[in-house]
């Protein structure tokens, strides 16, 4: 199995004034280090820091939800100096850099970690957030991932070709050399598609799906359509790593009880938009805040991840912290612990961290 953190970039990942009051300064850098330190030593293979540029609303930003929110690039700088093998990986929207601009970041990134660095593909789907780039209406889903591939195309022979690049398309053009350095592998790269043409896209270009079903029971249909495309594309079906969120405490139910509490606080317009967003990134407006879930004891919540691989085949979490304090982490240090006992888990450090 594989595990990673999707990194806390303000102080909520959820519209709600209770998880904010209870967390970090989100612009206290320290808190950040810490952090990215205990995610290495418990084991985790990678982080994501995701990113955005418009707050959805102003009360979501008069409690911190989405705004202030640390910027994906400039993070990942110290994070990585922090850290000597967590994997650490940085959102770039497709439409607001240059193809070009993309593979430099790339190249700097993938020498200043040593190869830990890799790139979240997106698109972007918020209008609002696209006229800050003086761009009036997003594309449509299909047409952005024909603009991503032609993207990917010139990025890729930036980095394979030591700047070299001669390429025309329909959407992106570039020509020239561009200075090194480049990285001596390609950087992983992830998608968080979610509509059958952005899957196709993930099958053909990445390592890493981050999927967010609203209930597991849909990753058996996620996993057979990225099979699909990938077997077309001739390629290994890139890994899933399922957001979830996880809450460990050392009572019974006091995990639950602590989750229903901070989860009954999401609400109002900061709520109603949020929902919205979810809504349109999932093509589902039928359960739109709902994802699923893991709460309890160490114990408890080791036994609901082995459930749910065999019931579901799940094999990878991205972990979401409600309460993302350094000792947060440190709590499911011990769960982990008792997936390596069940045979299901090696520690990074016992496959030469390979991620």
């Amino acid at each position: 199995m594989r595990f990673g953190l999707f990194w806390p970039k303000a102080a909520t990942m959820l519209p709600s004034r209770k998880m904010a009051q209870r967390n970090p300064n989100v612009l206290d850098l320290d808190n950040h280090l810490a952090l990215a330190r205990v995610c290495e030593e418990v084991g985790l293979d990678l982080v994501l820091l995701g990113d955005g540029y418009a707050p959805s609303s102003d009360e979501g930003s008069s409690f911190g939800f989405q705004d202030p929110s640390l910027h994906a690039l400039v993070l990942a700088a110290p994070l990585i100096q922090a850290t000597t093998h967590l994997g650490v990986i940085s959102t770039l929207h497709v439409p607001f850099f240059a193809p070009v601009q993309i593979a430099r970041f790339g190249s700097h990134f993938d020498w200043l970690s040593g190869g830990r660095w890799g790139w979240n593909v997106v698109n972007g789907y918020r209008d609002y957030e696209a006229r800050l780039f003086g761009i009036e209406q997003m594309l449509d889903g299909p047409t952005q991932y024909e603009a991503a591939d032609e993207a990917l195309h010139i990025i890729t022979s930036v980095w394979r070709d030591k700047g070299i690049v001669d390429f025309s398309g329909k959407h992106l053009r570039a020509s020239g050399k561009m200075r090194g350095p480049f990285p001596p592998e390609k950087p992983a790269l992830v998608c968080a598609a979610a509509s059958e043409r952005g899957r196709r896209f993930t099958a053909e270009h990445c390592d890493y799906l981050f999927a967010s079903p609203p209930t597991l029971a849909a990753l058996p249909e996620v996993r057979a359509s990225l099979a699909r495309h990938a077997g077309a594309a001739e390629r290994d079906t890139p890994e899933i790593l399922v957001v979830a969120d996880v809450l460990v405490r050392d009572r019974p139910d006091e995990a639950a009880d602590l989750m229903q509490e901070l989860m009954s606080d999401i609400g109002g317009d900061a709520g109603d938009r949020w929902a919205a967003q979810m809504a349109l990134l999932r093509k589902d407006s039928t359960s739109p805040g709902r994802f699923p879930t893991f709460a309890g004891t160490p114990n408890e919540v080791a036994q609901q991840i082995l459930s749910a691989r065999e019931q579901w085949g799940l094999n990878g979490i991205l972990f979401r912290l409600p309460l993302w304090a350094p000792e947060e982490m440190a709590r499911v240090g011990p769960v982990l612990a008792l997936l390596e006992d069940a045979g299901v888990w090696v520690a990074p450090e016992r496959r030469s961290y390979c991620w």
